[in-house]
């Protein structure tokens, strides 16, 4: 990566971070998960529906900026195998590796297969997810970015010559002037109102027209902030203004179709209505957050180049220690709150743990999980 930013490494961080807490509270929100407590935590519940509002786009756009980073001036064809070599080697070792013990664990818990896990895994990889067994679980945004980086290449690679970096400009400074960035919503919206009702298969790429899209348009807003000064420096100026908006969009949007329910209550005649209201809410938390980030987080602490190597091995890891945890933690019956607080202090210890004294150190590993690889010499020299 030619210029590593801090704010983007900041967010990054930050947005994998609440990912990790996220997916250790699923099997007490009440919604439906892989494993799932008979008893809610309410006041959980409610902390991730507002951050479920923002956290993947937050992590898709950061993803976008990225990959204008990465991409710098090589050629495409060798962006395209390091992406290759990054996304989908990660990616298939995750879906042979780590996502079966998810599944078993899963499929044990609901009483549908009563022997070990060695027993299972011949039907590990017999039939696709959920009749089946095949699957990449929480490995689908691997999944999705590897598709629309190609996909999206012919726009990243016109957003780096002169003429895309002049409009880009152009656009920023406009869209400052006359608040026009707000119309960032638009696609967003349109993808709600019109593609989510005609897609299936939601993260399974094949026939998940609104994910394709929503996500796609977020990877590309990505490139384009923080590809564009000018554009960071809108946003860093109109934070608070952000934030205002955000609130207003949130307390709108909870009071008109959530409201304590489950899931949100949208009659066929509101659905308009809700789609902007969700897309304007998830672009304004996306700018406070990018706007207080390049405002305030520019410092770069001696740890914050480990915390971001550390990332991708953590996503990729910590959903398997996640689910095992909770398998143990619902069987023996722990009590909603304290599972809760074992879960994610199990997640993130374990985890570290895995990272720091197995994935960091072996050479043939580190790319298996979506790190560097590194020459076993270099990494002897590393550990003295």
């Amino acid at each position: 990566m030619k210029n590593r930013r801090s704010d983007l490494d900041w967010l990054r961080v930050t947005a994998f971070g609440l990912l990790i807490l996220y997916h250790s509270g699923m099997a007490w929100s009440g919604w439906h998960w892989h494993l799932n407590s008979t008893a809610d935590i309410t006041w959980l519940r409610e902390a991730m529906r507002f951050v479920n509002r923002w956290r993947m786009p937050l992590i898709f756009l950061v993803s976008g900026g990225a990959i204008v980073l990465t991409l710098g001036l090589r050629s495409p064809g060798a962006f395209a195998v390091d992406r290759l070599r990054r996304l989908l080697l990660p990616l298939a070792f995750g879906m042979i590796v780590l996502v079966p013990p998810q599944v078993y664990a899963e499929r044990h818990y609901a009483g549908q297969f009563a022997g070990s896990f060695l027993q299972w895994l011949p039907e590990a990889f017999r039939g696709t997810y959920p009749a089946g067994n095949l699957s990449w679980h929480h490995l689908w945004f691997i999944a999705y970015v590897l598709v629309l980086t190609f996909v999206l290449l012919p726009c990243f690679l016109w957003a780096r010559t002169a003429s895309g970096e002049a409009a880009q400009a152009v656009a920023a400074r406009t869209m400052g002037r006359l608040g026009l960035h707000w119309l960032m919503a638009l696609p967003l919206g349109a993808s709600i109102l019109w593609l989510a009702p005609l897609s299936s298969n939601p993260n399974g790429l094949i026939g998940d027209w609104h994910g394709l899209v929503y996500n796609g348009v977020l990877l590309l807003y990505g490139g384009f902030i923080f590809g564009t000064p000018d554009m960071l420096a809108v946003l860093n100026r109109q934070r608070w203004l952000s934030l205002g908006i955000g609130i207003a969009c949130y307390a709108t949007l909870y009071s008109s179709f959530f409201d304590g329910a489950v899931g949100a209550l949208v009659l066929p005649a509101d659905r308009p209505a809700y789609a902007v209201l969700s897309a304007v809410n998830t672009m304004a938390w996306l700018f406070t957050a990018i706007g207080f980030a390049n405002r305030y987080l520019t410092m770069r602490p001696r740890f914050l180049g480990s915390a971001s190597e550390a990332v991708y091995p953590f996503y990729m890891i910590h959903q398997t220690v996640t689910v095992i945890a909770v398998y143990w933690l619902l069987t023996y019956e722990v009590p909603p709150a304290e599972g809760f607080v074992i879960a994610v202090l199990a997640t993130f210890g374990i985890t570290w743990a895995i990272y720091a004294w197995l994935v960091q150190p072996v050479a043939f590993l580190r790319p298996l999980l979506g790190l560097k690889a590194i020459r076993p010499s270099l990494l002897a020299e590393r550990a003295h």
